[in-house]
């Protein structure tokens, strides 16, 4: 069965949330600092963001942070499909529009993505997304 408010409509609230809004958002949530809604075009903003929705559901090992041609930014919304299909979320992800990282393509989906989190994520659960992002961002040390 569909969770009811997947359904989240164009005339919701989550579609009159600001750039600035949005980019604080994304920027406290992950700990990240992202000036441009554009540079979350990768995919790997979002698969970060499913993680502190489900946590241990996206395999974060393999959410590529360094992607910057879109054939590696289609690998990561690979994985962003594979938990909305693992988590009946029913919401049409358009890869193609997004990989080209334009402005409002990308924003009306972190729109979207805020909305899903502000219903769904689990606040009383600390979230560390350093720490989620250890094994991927950071090149391993040489001993």
């Amino acid at each position: 069965t569909s969770k009811m408010s997947d359904a989240i409509g164009m005339m919701e609230g989550a579609f009159f949330v600001s750039r600035t809004e949005i980019l604080t958002w994304i920027n406290e949530l992950l700990q990240l600092n992202i000036a441009k809604i554009e540079h979350t075009a990768s995919g790997a903003v979002a698969c970060q963001i499913l993680d502190a929705i489900f946590p241990g559901t996206v395999p974060m090992h393999k959410v590529n942070w360094k992607a910057t041609q879109e054939y590696e930014f289609i690998n990561n919304y690979k994985i962003v499909q594979q938990v909305f299909l693992k988590q009946k979320i029913d919401q049409h992800v358009e890869v193609e529009k997004l990989i080209k990282g334009k402005y409002q393509d990308n924003l009306e989906f972190m729109q979207w993505l805020k909305r899903y989190y502000d219903l769904h994520a689990n606040l009383s659960v600390p979230y560390d997304p350093l720490a989620r992002r250890k094994d991927v961002s950071q090149p391993k040390k040489e001993k």
